[in-house]
């Protein structure tokens, strides 16, 4: 071996197959990388770059080698080695640093689609730029996170589109977040659009607030609100927005911003101006105050006219002291309003002063009447013409609408209607009595006549009376009457001496009467009153007839009469003790008459034992009464004490309460319920309902103070609400309309637009009405008022998405019409007779149908998502398509079947002429080819001109064969049929027979290479091939007889399997 140094290596051999045998056992990567480098045969270069793994030769290979297929090779390897389809790939570090720094577009594709790891897969897409690339990894990929970091990469809506079709089925996050993106897209292609509506809407906003200001109508606050919202709202598009807009809103924006310098420097002047203005305000208020106040007086007296007179002084000082404006007109205004003021204080005050002159004069007249009226002398006639004579006098004012001047003058009428009456009554009553008088004079006078005294005393004193009132209701003296009564008097008197005697006797009668009623069955009661009227007539008989032993007797009857009535009144209150049913209030009371009766009768017919018999009757029936009193009074203390303790809990709820951070409608419900509590409870003793009540009032004065105050912040918060919901309502109105045009037009992005509005406004108005809350309510009307004002405000929000709805409705029922009435005639189409030009007629429907559903993509993304969810006539469509596909499809299979029938006897009939079965007799005719061309004529034409022309080609073929008795056999021809027999046998699932085992095998490997490399690729429908193998069979030239009845047999049995 010491001539081994002088031998090379084989790697360095000059015959390249030597060296190419070599690298398989080199493993030194110096000499592979030499080799790969500058050995001058390239399939030596290949082989070595086939063992390489340093990525920087690789790349420097691939780029700069001379030989096309050494890059190649070069180019290859670097690819297996970045994607690691090699065992002795490099780490995923140096990998993933190599493709960082790798800039080719096909490369990286290759990585992305091609990478083991998931991590070298995700850098890759970071780099690729191809669409369609992005969607086949987002479809194909078997990681989901590749998938989804594909789809995060699109960025065309043609293939995120595809993306959601083929993974809606099978990955549906995939599915879902290529649809989000899908809508991202179309936002983000609607933006422009959006931006410059919202910039249109700005500034047209902006234009109308500066024309708000410019009127002085528009309230400042609200304005600079809307102002601030506007700028906030340009900031957002500044950026994006156009020239025009950028000028307008900068041009709004200097004006408004002038307004509200000047509105500044105004409040500046008002803040120095208003304590003077405040000052001249109060007192021209308290001038007005003063002048309200003595229009509601209808007349001033002496001490309130004083007092008046002292307050309009005082404030005509302290305006003399004002000081003034230093504008003219201003002071002029403050200073006529004052003056006028004054003037009118003035003259009400010196118009109330007259009329208390007259309305004391009316009284005094007044006073007068009532005088005359409850006077009890009669009213003379000249007396009632004085009087009103006087009341004529008095000078009213022209106007008598005060109520005082009516009231005084209807009570005058009155009074002088009552004096009038009560003159003509005077009148008929003098009438009355001198009727009444005349009768009775002469009756005296006939009675004295007849000396009947005792008929003529009680008449005396009649007819006198009589003649007073005569005097008192007459005008004139009554000289003869007067004399005629006299001269009665003096026979009345001479016969005075007479009346003892009578008296006597009258006495006597008096004492049988009263003894009488005793025995009587009258009622005690009655019996006691005519006891009484006795006793009384007694005592006007005076002394006349008196003697003790009458008197003696009659005062005994009448004390028996006595004691037998207030025995009565005993046994009254004896029976009360036995009834239970009556009342104790009734009881109390009857008891309280007795008492009051028995105390009446003084000393008639009093006993001890009566008394004391009555007493305890008295207190023994009394006593339930006490009792159920006393409950009562119990009841009265327990109410006193429930009211009480309602006042503790008023007052340590007002102290405990926290009246920061109240729970308001805690502290309302509780005021409700103490006050139900309080009307619930009984009354009390009228000594304590007094202080009770007030201490209750004080105690719900506080919290009502604290309900009040909280009731006004509660509204004003409400009113803010409201203007809110208002300024919403008004903003949206000026889109809508600032947007109509557009919308008109069919705008689509303009309804998109205006439909996102309407929503971001509908959020807002819920927003406020989660706001709305009533702590503390106010009377029902003004709640109910309040809350109808608020609704109506949001039903405009509300009433805007309601037609936007039914606009949308429209269209939806329009575009589901039009794609039922494509679904109808695909189905009609289906269940036709018209199928064979199936196919042209529903490319025109599917083609319509896109171009309904390019129309309908136009239109908002909400109401594409609103019809998605219910169209479930796109799988109607899908179907009815399908079902014409179908029939089509059967239709030409039938009339595929048909020609290859055709085909299939045609071949027959050249079968035989190959085998020569038909030649002696063919040949024995006088025209052979005159016979065989008229048979082949019979046979029916294939529709397929190119397979007409192949088995007609066929035919001349074998005719020529058989004219000429030579055999066109082929080598090919055999080969093709055997492969033809193989391939139906393979697709009929049969074995082929032992001697075509090596044919079929080889047959298998040959597709399995073509299909590994990328070649032909079996047919996914087997009835096609079928129909193909049969066509090659049927066309195919001929083989030897023998061979022929074998194929044709194998070929037979075949088509019988895979049919069958």
């Amino acid at each position: 071996m010491i001539f081994s140094k002088f031998i090379k290596p084989k790697w360095q051999h000059r015959n390249p197959e030597v060296r190419q045998l070599a690298l398989e056992s080199l493993n030194e990567p110096a000499i592979l990388i030499e080799m790969a480098q500058h050995d001058k045969a390239t399939e030596v270069q290949r082989a070595a770059i086939r063992k390489i793994n340093d990525l920087n030769v690789l790349e420097q290979i691939a780029q700069h080698d001379k030989d096309h297929g050494v890059r190649e090779v070069a180019e290859q390897r670097f690819k297996q080695l970045l994607c690691c389809q090699k065992g002795d790939c490099p780490s995923l570090e140096i990998r993933l640093t190599w493709l960082n720094n790798i800039s080719n577009p096909e490369l990286i594709a290759y990585i992305a689609q091609y990478g083991s790891e998931v991590e070298l897969r995700l850098l890759a897409l970071e780099k690729v730029e191809r669409e369609g690339l992005l969607g086949d990894i987002a479809i194909n990929d078997s990681i989901s996170e590749v998938r989804f970091a594909a789809v995060e990469r699109l960025t065309q809506k043609s293939t995120l589109e595809r993306v959601i079709k083929f993974a809606r089925n099978s990955d549906k996050r995939i599915s879902r977040r290529a649809r989000e993106r899908r809508d991202e897209l179309i936002k983000e292609m609607e933006r422009p659009v959006r931006i410059r509506a919202e910039c249109q809407t700005i500034c047209t906003q902006l234009e109308s607030l500066e024309r708000r200001l410019s009127s002085e109508n528009s309230p400042l606050k609200t304005a600079q609100t809307t102002f601030n919202g506007l700028q906030t709202r340009w900031q957002a598009v500044e950026a994006e927005a156009e020239t025009e807009f950028q000028t307008r809103f900068s041009k709004g924006q200097q004006a408004i911003t002038a307004h509200f310098v000047r509105h500044q420097q105004t409040l500046e002047r008002e803040q120095v101006l208003a304590p003077l203005r405040a000052t001249k305000q109060a007192l021209c208020e308290q001038m007005e105050a003063l002048l309200i106040e003595l229009k509601k007086h209808q007349h001033i007296s002496g001490s309130d006219e004083q007092t008046f007179e002292q307050r309009i002084n005082a404030l005509q000082n302290e305006w003399t002291q004002a000081s003034t404006l230093d504008n003219p007109d201003e002071e002029k205004q403050w200073q006529a309003r004052f003056e006028r003021t004054y003037q009118s204080v003035q003259k009400r005050l010196q118009k109330l002063q007259a009329y208390h002159k007259i309305v004391n004069q009316l009284e005094a007249v007044c006073v007068k009447a009532d005088s005359l009226l409850n006077g009890r002398q009669p009213i003379k006639p000249e007396q009632l013409q004085k009087w009103q004579a006087r009341w004529e006098k008095v000078s009213q004012p022209d106007n008598h609408s005060l109520s005082i001047f009516s009231e005084l003058n209807t009570r005058l009428e009155q009074c002088q209607t009552a004096l009038q009456t009560r003159l003509q009554k005077q009148k008929e009553q003098r009438t009355q009595i001198v009727q009444k008088f005349n009768p009775l004079l002469e009756e005296l006078e006939t009675a004295l006549e007849g000396g009947e005294l005792k008929t003529a005393i009680p008449l005396e004193p009649q007819v006198r009376q009589l003649f007073k009132d005569i005097q008192a209701l007459s005008t004139s003296s009554n000289k003869t009457l007067e004399r005629r009564l006299q001269a009665c008097s003096d026979k009345i008197y001479k016969l005075r001496g007479w009346q003892s005697w009578g008296s006597e006797i009258e006495r006597e009668h008096l004492c049988q009467r009263v003894e009488g009623l005793l025995e009587t069955s009258a009622s005690l009661e009655k019996i006691a009153e005519l006891t009484e009227q006795a006793q009384t007539f007694w005592k006007r008989l005076g002394s006349n007839g008196y003697s003790r032993e009458l008197w003696e007797r009659f005062n005994h009857a009448c004390q028996t009469a006595y004691q037998y009535y207030r025995e009565h009144l005993c046994v009254q209150m004896e029976q009360l003790l036995n009834d239970s049913e009556n009342q104790p209030e009734n009881v109390a009371r009857q008891i309280r008459q007795a008492q009051s009766t028995w105390k009446n009768l003084g000393s008639n017919g009093h006993s001890q034992a009566l008394w004391e018999r009555f007493n305890n009757a008295c207190q023994l029936a009394y006593e339930p009464c006490r009792t159920h009193f006393n409950i009562k009074s119990q009841a009265r203390d327990r109410n006193f004490f429930e009211k009480q303790s309602l006042c503790d809990r008023l007052e340590q709820f007002t102290n405990e309460t926290n009246w920061a951070d109240a729970n308001w409608k805690e502290v309302y419900r509780f005021v409700r319920d103490t006050e139900k509590s309080w009307q619930n409870i009984g009354p009390t003793d009228r000594k304590h309902k007094k202080v009770v009540q007030r201490r209750f009032q004080a105690a719900m004065q506080v919290i009502e103070t604290y309900l009040k105050d909280e009731r006004n912040r509660n509204c004003q918060q409400r009113l803010r609400i409201l203007f809110q919901v208002e300024e919403i309502a008004n903003h949206l109105q000026e889109v809508i309309a600032a947007q109509e045009d557009s919308v008109a037009k069919g705008d689509t992005q303009s309804k998109s637009f205006v439909g996102h509005k309407i929503n971001d406004a509908i959020k807002t108005i819920k927003k406020c009405q989660e706001q709305w809350q009533v702590t503390v309510p106010n009377s029902h009307r003004v709640e109910r008022e309040f809350w109808n004002t608020f609704r109506y405000a949001c039903d405009v929000v509300f009433n805007y998405r309601k037609q936007q709805q039914e606009a949308h409705k429209k269209e939806l029922q329009v575009y589901m019409q039009a794609k039922m009435a494509l679904c109808e005639q695909v189905e009609a189409l289906a269940k036709g007779d018209a199928i064979e030009n199936a196919p042209s007629q529903l490319k025109e429907f599917q083609d319509e149908w896109k171009n309904i559903k390019a129309d309908w993509h136009k239109m908002g993304s909400s109401l594409r998502k609103r019809a998605n969810a219910t169209e479930a006539v796109e799988d109607r469509f899908r179907k009815a398509s399908q079902q014409v596909e179908e029939q089509y499809q059967f239709l030409m299979a039938i009339k595929r079947r048909e020609q290859l029938d055709r085909l299939k006897q045609k071949a027959a009939f050249c079968f035989e002429l190959e085998l020569a079965e038909m030649s002696a007799e063919i040949l024995a005719q006088e025209d052979p080819v005159a016979t065989l061309q008229a048979a082949w004529d019979k046979l029916p034409k294939l529709q397929d001109v190119d397979l007409e022309t192949a088995i007609e080609l066929r035919f001349q073929q074998a005719c020529t064969a058989t004219l000429t008795g030579t055999q066109n056999v082929s080598a090919d021809s055999l080969k093709e049929k055997e492969i033809l027999c193989v391939r139906l046998e393979i697709l009929a699932g049969i074995d082929s027979p032992p001697e075509a085992t090596s044919t079929r095998l080889a047959y298998q490997v040959t597709r399995l290479s073509a299909a590994m490399s990328d070649g032909e690729r079996e047919s996914k429908n087997s009835q096609d091939e079928v129909e193909k193998i049969e066509q090659h069979w049927y066309l195919s030239h001929a083989v030897s007889p023998e061979q022929t009845r074998s194929l044709e047999e194998r070929f037979k049995k075949a088509c019988e399997a895979f049919y069958s």
